[in-house]
């Protein structure tokens, strides 16, 4: 295969990715990020007005990245929960074609193995549906791998501006860039240190080492961000709110949040979680395949086209970055991703030193009947993940999803203000400590909506939503002047606390033209 088939094999992969990523994006409801996500995306679309928030909500492309998107969109479909999720799907699936850049050192067969994994990895395609920053981070993570091996193997300045460019946006996708980035300058030092020693020659020289090539890197990832951490320099702030977000992103790094897991968390959801009632999730044939490729630079038995240098600097770094996810205790299942991307990439380099290894005919289809199997169920966990158990507890990618309930809670609230004066003008009052969100996404629609984290004095409105830990009472306090017509989850019912319900309470003379309006069933006579 010469580099135009494997660049059509990757567009072709990409393709089939987009297929699998694309149906029913609409299925699940927004997570509480997305739901936030969405509302500073409204507000750059409605407004053009976007300010880095240096203590929640991460960096600014998933939002610039996703304007075109969504401004193509009709103004009906325009932030409609599917469209949300379009921008993350298309660079999970361009991601694949990104491999065409470390062909030449991955090996023809490697490179069309991971490219295959990556279309369907269950991890990669549930999260290339949500409307978060991990996509986009992995994706600029492999622009930078790309363009740093593409510099080593040319010495051209172009390549160099290209990985600074992709290191700078991830800097501008999320904080936690600062680990790949450390692991990869560990990877290349190390890689770097045995290459002098075997050379006697300084670990600081060869055509690589061009100072002023570095410096153009460096300069373009630093104006990449600069621009986009201040909002195309309207904001300067922006620029310092950069550098001061580290201050609470160690904090909860620390332990201090309540997202703090044991250190085998990752392990459990990504190889072996075997919930109640399901069947086992795992992804164990990638980490298999990942140490056969590992096992293969150790041994230096690499195919021929299989640069060692590139599989010693992916070893490594999937090593160290690993070892850090691992010990950091604040812990979200689509972190995992990071070192996940590291792992498919050497699981490719296992599927070269197997096929390689499988001389006779007959091997060679034992293990492409092998292989067929991890593939297949691979991509059948994928489409359990993705559409019919997106919002399951028991499916191991969701984290605190909102419950599908959310739905019908909305649904009974828009038609409730059908029947009132005032539409969607009328007063909502929301009372919620805690857990309210993506409910302030989907009450988009209505101009008064009122928010408490307590009982008000005055608590009363035509709709009024109550957390169920409040045990607010209203129907009882009002004398039956309010009713409670339906209780509402928000979150999955595993391990829930008592306050992922939400009540709906309604005024009692609107609650009655509600149900008049509701059509009559006809009485069957037979």
């Amino acid at each position: 295969m010469n580099g135009w088939v494997i660049r059509v094999l990757l567009l072709v992969l990409a393709a089939g990715a987009m297929g699998l990523r694309l149906p029913q994006l609409d299925r699940r409801p927004l997570h509480n990020d997305e739901g936030v996500n969405a509302w500073i995306l409204r507000d750059l679309v409605e407004q053009g007005r976007y300010r880095y928030n240096p203590e929640e909500y991460h960096g600014p492309t998933l939002h610039y990245i996703s304007l075109p998107f969504v401004k193509l969109a009709s103004p009906a479909a325009r932030m409609s929960d599917a469209n949300l999720r379009v921008a993350p799907v298309v660079f999970g699936a361009l991601m694949i074609f990104l491999l065409a850049w470390l062909a030449d050192g991955l090996g023809r067969v490697a490179t069309v193995a991971a490219g295959v994994l990556l279309a369907i990895s269950p991890a990669f395609v549930f999260y290339s549906r949500y409307f978060i920053h991990e996509i986009f981070l992995i994706f600029f993570t492999f622009m930078a791998l790309g363009g740093g091996w593409r510099y080593l193997q040319t010495g051209r300045w172009p390549w160099a501006a290209v990985c600074g460019a992709g290191i700078g946006l991830m800097y501008a996708t999320k904080e936690t860039f600062v680990f790949q980035v450390a692991a990869m300058t560990v990877g290349a030092a190390v890689v770097g240190w045995l290459n002098a020693r075997r050379e006697g020659k300084p670990l600081m020289s060869g055509p690589w080492c061009n100072l002023r090539h570095w410096g153009l890197g460096v300069a373009v990832g630093l104006v990449v961000a600069v621009v986009l951490f201040s909002s195309f320099f309207t904001h300067p702030r922006g620029i310092v709110d950069a550098v001061v977000t580290y201050e609470h992103w160690i904090s909860r790094a620390g332990g201090t949040s309540p997202l703090a897991k044991p250190w085998y968390y990752y392990l459990q959801h990504l190889f072996w979680f075997h919930p109640p009632r399901s069947h086992v999730w795992t992804e164990l044939g990638i980490l298999i395949l990942a140490l056969v490729g590992v096992g293969a630079v150790l041994v230096r038995r690499l195919p021929m086209g299989v640069s060692l240098d590139l599989g010693r600097f992916l070893g490594i770094y999937t090593l160290v970055v690993f070892l850090i996810y691992q010990i950091i205790p604040y812990k979200t299942p689509w972190c995992m991703l990071v070192f996940h991307q590291g792992l498919i990439l050497l699981a490719g380099l296992g599927v070269a030193f197997l096929w390689e290894w499988a001389k006779p005919g007959w091997a060679k289809g034992v293990l492409l009947v092998l292989l067929g199997v991890v593939a297949g169920h691979l991509l059948w966990q994928s489409w359990r993940a993705a559409v019919p158990m997106a919002a399951d507890r028991r499916n191991p990618y969701v984290h605190s999803q909102t419950s599908p309930n959310i739905f019908e809670l909305i649904k009974k609230v828009k038609a409730v203000a059908a029947v009132h004066p005032d539409g969607t003008n009328m007063l909502i009052k929301v009372v919620s400590p805690t857990s309210y969100w993506p409910l302030p996404w989907y009450l988009r629609d209505f101009k008064r909506v009122g928010w408490w984290e307590e009982m008000p004095a005055d608590p009363y409105a035509p709709v009024v939503l109550v957390n169920h830990a409040l045990q607010a009472y209203l129907d009882d306090k009002s004398n039956k002047q309010y009713l409670m017509v339906g209780l509402f989850e928000l979150r999955p019912p595993a391990r829930r606390p008592p306050d992922t319900f939400m009540e709906m309470y309604v005024e009692f003379k609107l609650w009655e033209r509600y149900v008049e309006s509701l059509p009559r069933q006809r009485d069957e006579e037979e």
